[in-house]
């Protein structure tokens, strides 16, 4: 099993922490028969992706599973929908529900993903509250979700979508609507597990 991280820069396929890493541009060649899995990181070349969406959609329809990350504007695989920012005041209209459990964030306690430090090492929660900067894991959400979505998080106090999972073909494809979610997987934060996790569900494990 091989799972492909799609980013914007030059990649030659090497296996970083469960991720064989591929410049978006080559991934139609680089999706071997082996690949189960591509992890769409925020910043890629949605433009591209569009022109490649026959592709796409036929991974995902054969039993394929992608993560889509970042402000969906561009519409590239059947079923996904724009993103919309959300109008917030305070970290309250940024907080995280979890509605249903999902193995990618097993074990992980929404509140962790509110915060944002420079400071290095953990921090209590309550320090995170009093010097931590709100947002960085999502500012917006997707109100309109393809059949058979399942939500994952909600975000503020309107309980908008912003992480869902739904269903295409033989597939599956996992939206998160913000900042690349491998950049949320930390030992200081508590959720070293985040990113085994996504592994995992990519390999369909």
């Amino acid at each position: 099993m091989t799972v492909l991280k799609a980013v914007m820069a030059p990649r030659d396929g090497t296996v970083v922490d469960g991720f064989s890493e591929v410049d978006v541009y080559d991934l139609p060649t680089a999706c071997t028969a082996e690949v189960t899995g591509i992890y769409l990181t925020w910043d890629v070349d949605q433009e591209f992706l569009v022109e490649q969406r026959d592709f796409l959609n036929s991974f995902v329809v054969r039993g394929g599973r992608v993560v889509v990350n970042g402000h969906v504007q561009r519409v590239f695989l059947d079923g996904l929908t724009r993103w919309r920012k959300l109008e917030y005041r305070g970290p309250a209209d940024l907080a995280l529900t979890r509605v249903t459990e999902h193995p990618v964030w097993a074990g992980t306690d929404p509140k962790l993903f509110l915060y944002n430090t420079g400071r290095r090492g953990p921090v209590p929660f309550a320090e995170l509250e009093r010097i931590g900067v709100a947002g960085f894991y999502g500012r917006g959400c997707y109100l309109d979700l393809p059949d058979g979505a399942r939500v994952v998080h909600t975000i503020g106090r309107t309980r908008a979508p912003i992480d869902y999972e739904y269903p295409l073909g033989a597939g599956r494809v996992l939206v998160h609507g913000g900042n690349d979610l491998l950049q949320f997987s930390s030992a200081d934060r508590g959720t070293a597990d985040l990113r085994p996790q996504i592994v995992r569900w990519l390999e369909a494990r």
